[in-house]
């Protein structure tokens, strides 16, 4: 028997992000002026109608428990939101909302993959992806993408991944670090392989070139986690939801009641409302973010930091730095105390994000030119 009875749990890794906002902070109070692209949070506010319907709610009292899968305006929404946005008919049964998609995450795995057997997944990915396999006790067998290719992910290397232990493949489009956006082709390839699929799609309103794809346009042999916190600008609501096949609902739906009884009714009121009748707004800051993007690329271009590929979605470009012989989060530190940008070290979201840096181009255009100026000074002088 060990001494230390969290042991198993060692390999859990804290998010490096929090490592670099916690010393822009430190360098803030000491009068420091810093940038901060090292968060994926949209910088607008939630808009005002959600809100709105947040205090109207709790006006009303609406703070009780709920139906564990969620009130039934809110997955009617949902379901209305699939109709148009994919042409998909899902039923409400099929949805099941919780406090946010990380959670919803743990859940899908637990409900697809037994302790001890396998999950594929990218390298590189959302760093919570292999810290929530290893607590969920799987093994996360990863994938390795390139910047050669784009960031796309490569099917025939999913194939030579699986073992007769794998029970899942955990994939995210449009993808945290990269904006990649996984092609039609690679999802109706992943979905023939017949290994049930988990599809991260929190992103996939903030694709800006080409339509939506969702996974399930190609296989019902899945889960689609979603949310608000991206599209509709709110991150500190946590309302998320999962699309499940309707023969894993009953056990999804045990699952939820035991580990979070429901999420909460006011801010499930305010997602109903975000859904139904905030696409207007949200699609301007969708636009804004698309904006964003391009001139991003752009200016890194023109002073030498071109990322060398096209980031189709989100609102992140993965760049691999020109600096020698620094590991991607003594980078990170070096260049937010010199430059003052804080962004995100390529190490946070696996081994093969060693060298990169992540950029978030989720802040203003203005703060994100003056982080290139000070970028291009930092690496060229």
């Amino acid at each position: 028997m060990t001494d230390n009875p969290v042991s198993h749990l060692a390999d859990v890794s804290s998010f490096l992000a929090m490592e670099v906002f916690a010393k822009a902070e430190e360098l803030e109070n000491k009068g420091k002026n810093i940038i901060h692209l090292e968060f994926g949070e949209p910088d607008f506010p939630t808009p005002g109608i959600i809100s709105e319907a947040a205090i109207q709610a709790i006006n009303e009292s609406q703070t009780r428990y709920t139906h564990t899968q969620g009130i039934s305006s809110f997955r009617e929404a949902v379901v209305d939101k699939y109709r148009r946005q994919y042409n998909l008919n899902i039923s409400a049964d099929q949805i099941l909302t919780s406090s946010g998609s990380s959670i919803l995450l743990y859940m899908a795995i637990r409900l697809l993959v037994p302790p001890g057997d396998d999950i594929i997944m990218t390298n590189i990915c959302y760093a919570c992806y292999n810290n929530l396999s290893i607590i969920a006790g799987v093994n996360p067998i990863r994938v390795d993408i390139h910047l050669e290719d784009n960031f796309e992910l490569d099917v025939n290397a999913v194939k030579k991944a699986i073992t007769p232990k794998t029970r899942a493949i955990l994939i995210n489009s449009p993808m945290n670090p990269t904006g990649t956006v996984l092609s039609k082709s690679c999802l109706k390839e992943l979905a023939s392989l017949g290994i049930p699929i988990i599809s991260d799609e929190i992103y996939a309103d903030l694709t800006y070139e080409g339509e939506i794809n969702s996974i399930l346009n190609y296989t019902d042999n899945c889960i689609v986690l979603n949310g608000l916190s991206k599209y509709y600008a709110m991150t500190g609501w946590r309302l998320g939801y999962m699309i499940i096949n309707p023969a894993w609902v009953s056990v999804a739906a045990k699952v939820h009641q035991n580990m979070m009884i429901s999420a909460a009714e006011f801010v499930q009121k305010a997602g109903a409302v975000a859904i139904a009748e905030a696409e207007g707004e949200c699609a301007k800051m969708a636009k804004a973010f698309n904006e964003r993007r391009k001139f991003v690329l752009k200016r890194l271009g023109e002073c030498g930091l071109d990322p060398g590929y096209d980031p189709k979605g989100a609102f992140y470009v993965f760049l691999r730095y020109p600096k020698k012989g620094i590991d991607s989060l003594s980078l990170s530190m070096d260049i937010l105390e010199k430059a003052g940008v804080a962004m995100t070290p390529g190490i946070d979201f696996g081994p093969g994000g060693e060298g990169f840096i992540r950029i978030s181009y989720a802040n203003s255009m203005e703060h994100l030119d003056t982080a290139i100026t000070r970028l291009e000074k930092y690496f060229f002088g």
